[in-house]
């Protein structure tokens, strides 16, 4: 949903409410043509991944006023932006945290945004279809000209602050043998007392059975209890995402893990040449 709004001492256009981002972002092309200084920045200390998965370091990050609707229904609060010095066809990117501050609620097929006013009545503003389209085509004409693809785009936005970190195991942990094979196993706290920790591998062990080990051990979802649709637009044209490149290492694993997926049914393979989703490995904390 592409709008206008007022964001410190100018009224921006080309603004892109997106509920894929976590933060607002402000390029510096417009940081400047607002008047800001580097002086009002403070800094900030998480990269943005970008198209070519490699970290982009911000300039830093700035609270700024910002307005949005008219009369009665205009609702004003303080904002977090993170500073790039990427352009986009977007001047600026407002996401969920803006979103949730202003309490607002989106329909995508309306294009339209209804938040709390600051009198506390509902205020509502339309999209901008026209310079929505325009926006689309001009990022698509960017990702073709940037062969190294240098640039920052909408859905490569990942503005994550880990203000509050994942929660990490206390202590020296021991390994031990859910069951008799040595794939299945798990870990528990080395220094816990023995009137603990012996219950617990125990009851663990006797339900071993719960656990998926492989896909194989997990049945599917009912889709009466839950299910999954793209609302699609009839007659939209897909846009198919570039190829990207993998190491040997990661190729042999998504070869691996798509192969036991087609062997216990959970996917089959299908021929779409418009349409390509790249694979995205991500590590976990047990470090496969």
């Amino acid at each position: 949903m592409v709008k206008t709004a007022r964001v410190g001492t100018g009224l921006v256009k080309r603004i892109l409410v997106d509920t894929g981002a976590d933060s607002n972002i402000v390029f510096r092309n417009v940081f400047d043509a607002l008047g800001l200084r580097d002086a009002d920045l403070t800094t900030h200390q998480h990269g943005v991944i970008g198209l070519s998965d490699h970290f982009i370091k911000p300039d830093g990050v700035i609270s700024l006023p910002v307005s949005v609707g008219q009369g009665q229904g205009r609702r004003s609060i303080m904002a977090e932006f993170v500073v790039l010095r990427d352009s986009t066809a977007y001047s600026i990117i407002l996401g969920r945290k803006m979103i949730n501050d202003v309490e607002a609620v989106i329909n995508t097929k309306l294009l339209e945004m209804k938040f709390v006013a600051d009198d506390g009545s509902v205020g509502s503003i339309k999209g901008d279809l026209e310079t929505a389209v325009a926006c689309d085509n001009a990022s698509l004409s960017l990702r073709k000209k940037s062969k190294e693809a240098s640039g920052v785009f909408l859905v490569d936005l990942d503005t994550r602050v880990d203000d509050k970190p994942r929660s990490e195991p206390e202590g020296d942990l021991e390994k031990f043998k859910v069951s008799d094979t040595e794939e299945k196993f798990t870990f528990v706290n080395r220094n816990l007392p023995h009137e603990l920790k012996e219950p617990l591998v125990e009851m663990i062990r006797v339900n071993g059975d719960v656990f998926a080990w492989t896909p194989a051990d997990m049945l599917g979802i009912d889709p009466q209890v839950m299910s999954h649709h793209l609302a699609v637009k009839p007659g939209t044209r897909p846009v198919a995402q570039r190829r990207r490149k993998m190491s040997q290492k990661r190729a042999e694993e998504v070869a691996r893990q798509t192969t036991s997926l087609l062997e216990v049914g959970f996917i089959r393979e299908l021929d779409y040449l418009t349409w390509l989703s790249n694979v995205v490995l991500v590590k976990k904390q047990s470090g496969k």
